[in-house]
């Protein structure tokens, strides 16, 4: 099997071949937590060195072809934080598959919320920055974004998605049990710059102190149909 690119809403990668997914049982019960505004920052808390291993499985389907699927793991790690005010952080974040940065990412935090800036170790920068949760994260409800960048399956262009706080969910399911998280979802759609119509789901939960704990991606391009899911792992995250 050749290995295939695919990009996530806030992180791509490039996956090789991999090992059959194996059904996870659950090996905790989840702890409920509370979302305020003293640890709202802290759903992906940005320190210098804190970082999160995943299993990452990514399932290919096309017409009359064979279905394709990995598993790899895949590491997120936080590279450089400026504080340029008491509001505003700045993060530089790697992904690391196979002991290769496969890319470098921008985020930021601020008293709006938590976005990502850009992807690519030569960068490129969305516009206006990406939201991935708005504050107050307590606040069940839906919002938008329109812009430019680029897009899930790695070509700049532009996109428009709607996004929508679900509120915490109880008992979701990662590589370390069965953990309680903040439940956000998007959906919409995204056109390269040579053409290219394509349509995109995105769940996401996170977990106060810890961070994203788990991500479900599919995107749709004419006939063509992939997914990545992301399962935490482990995870050193500095209190």
């Amino acid at each position: 099997m050749k290995p295939f690119l695919v990009i996530l809403v806030f992180a791509p990668f490039i996956i090789g071949c991999g090992k059959p997914d194996q059904k996870l049982v659950p090996k905790s019960v989840a702890q409920t937590v509370t979302i305020s505004e003293q640890n709202q920052r802290s759903l992906f808390p940005f320190a210098e060195g804190n970082s999160w291993i995943y299993l990452l499985e990514i399932v290919r389907q096309s017409p009359n072809q064979p279905r394709q699927s990995t598993n790899e793991e895949i590491e997120y790690k936080v590279t450089k934080v400026v504080k340029e005010s008491d509001d505003m952080v700045r993060a530089t974040i790697s992904v690391i598959q196979n002991g290769k940065v496969m890319d470098v990412q921008g985020w930021s935090c601020d008293k709006n919320g938590i976005f990502q800036n850009s992807m690519k170790p030569q960068p490129v920068a969305y516009s206006p920055k990406q939201p991935v949760i708005l504050f107050p994260a307590k606040t069940i409800g839906e919002f938008n974004w329109e812009g430019s960048g680029l897009t899930p399956i790695g070509k700049p262009g532009t996109m428009k998605y709607k996004y929508k706080n679900d509120g915490i969910q109880q008992n979701v399911d990662t590589e370390q049990g069965s953990m309680s998280a903040l439940f956000m979802q998007t959906e919409g759609s995204f056109k390269t710059s040579d053409g290219i119509d394509g349509k995109l789901i995105v769940n996401s939960w996170f977990t106060p102190g810890v961070g994203l704990i788990r991500f479900r991606q599919v995107v749709q391009v004419k006939t063509v149909t992939s997914s990545i899911t992301l399962r935490l792992k482990s995870y050193n995250v500095k209190k």
